[in-house]
């Protein structure tokens, strides 16, 4: 199977665009049903939009780059002595 998005899968993608698309359905039929709410629909499709947008920009970003430049584990802090009790 082909991984595209630098090798990761598409499974976290997949969860954030059903969920915003059947969310755009539901205001799609509340805007057909109410015509009047027009303007304020335009504003959800707006948050929804941009809502599926961050989402998969967090879900396809790499992992590489200026957050891992330095060592993960900064070794043993305590003070080493060598006296026995």
């Amino acid at each position: 199977m082909m991984r595209p998005f630098h090798g990761r899968a598409l499974g976290p993608l997949v969860g954030p665009w059903v969920a915003c698309l059947f969310i755009a359905a539901l205001v799609y039929m509340f805007e057909r049903a109410m015509p009047a709410f027009h303007d304020i629909v335009k504003i959800v499709y707006f948050i929804i939009a941009v809502i599926l947008v961050i989402l998969t920009g967090r879900a396809i970003r790499t992992r590489e780059g200026r957050r891992r430049k330095g060592e993960r584990r900064h070794g043993d802090r305590r003070q080493h002595t060598d006296t026995e009790i």
